[in-house]
């Protein structure tokens, strides 16, 4: 059974659906789906994601971060730490329903919401479990992966500067084309959601760069940490999992996927490997 649902977060309203599984009152565990960049919560791969938790007994939330997808706000203003808030009032609103055993809430998610779902868990002990495919752990690093030439490097840095003494002199954002914050091969560009934004203001690319959850994924032992990286991965490099795992430390899980694609939520490997981790610590 699903539902859409709507949820306020810094004075915005947040629309996602809710999936609960049929013919039970009793409250069951939650997971709450991030999408990743600029994308939204109706993207087949989050709803194939949620069914399969319904399925195995859990109650799902994929939800759109503000200015993405349904929600309100400044369409295409991606801000790390705004997402990060959002995803602590999706946790609030999960709470409040009958149906979820508010003590048994964990999070997944992919690429960018892989990154805000570790940054939230580090500092809110609400989210039990959280799973990430895909991540981030250091924005300028991940930048330095794509402009790899110093002299693009010292362009793109130059870009923003001029847009943050742009946006202080006239109160209006330069906007950026998508693939020039994160670049995907022309060939990946199907994984994209149907109605993902392809413009974003400069301060998205400017709160990327200073994201890095790496510094604080430590902060959330001794709850599990799952995280899953696609071998050769080309828009996100399975190095950035790797140095997450080594900050975070015990519990945490690393597995590496044979596969390319950074869209793999729905790869079987990585479906096998969420549900078995699911199953020994958030059980359903």
């Amino acid at each position: 059974m699903e539902r859409p649902v709507r949820f306020d977060s810094a004075g915005l309203s947040l629309r996602g659906t809710l999936h609960t599984p049929e013919g039970s009152a009793a409250p069951r565990p939650a997971v709450i789906i991030c999408h990743g960049f600029g994308g939204n919560s109706t993207g087949a791969d989050r709803q194939r994601l949620a069914q399969t938790l319904v399925q195995k007994g859990y109650v799902a939330l994929r939800f759109d971060f503000r200015g993405c997808g349904a929600s309100d706000g400044e369409p295409g203003r991606v801000i790390c730490m705004e997402e990060v808030e959002d995803l602590g009032n999706a946790i609030t609103f999960l709470q409040a329903q009958d149906e979820v055993d508010g003590e048994s809430i964990g999070v997944i998610g992919g690429s960018l919401g892989g990154s805000v779902a570790i940054y939230a868990a580090a500092f809110d002990p609400r989210l039990k479990a959280c799973a990430a495919n895909g991540a981030i752990g250091d924005g300028e690093r991940r930048f330095r992966y794509q402009y790899r030439d110093n002299d693009a490097w010292k362009c793109f840095l130059e870009r923003l500067e001029e847009a943050k003494r742009h946006r202080e002199r006239t109160g209006t954002s330069i906007m950026i084309d998508r693939f020039e914050i994160v670049h995907i091969p022309e060939h990946r560009r199907a994984g994209l959601s149907p109605g993902a934004r392809m413009r974003f203001p400069a301060e998205t690319a400017t709160s990327m760069l200073a994201f890095k959850p790496e510094k604080v994924a430590r902060r959330i032992a001794p709850r599990p940490l799952l995280l899953i990286h696609p071998r050769g991965d080309d828009v996100v490099p399975m190095s950035e999992s790797e140095c997450l795992a080594a900050a975070a430390g015990d519990p945490c899980e690393l597995h590496i996927i044979d596969t390319d694609d950074h869209f793999s939520s729905t790869n079987p490997a990585l479906l096998r490997i969420t549900l078995d981790w699911l199953s020994r610590y958030l059980p359903s």
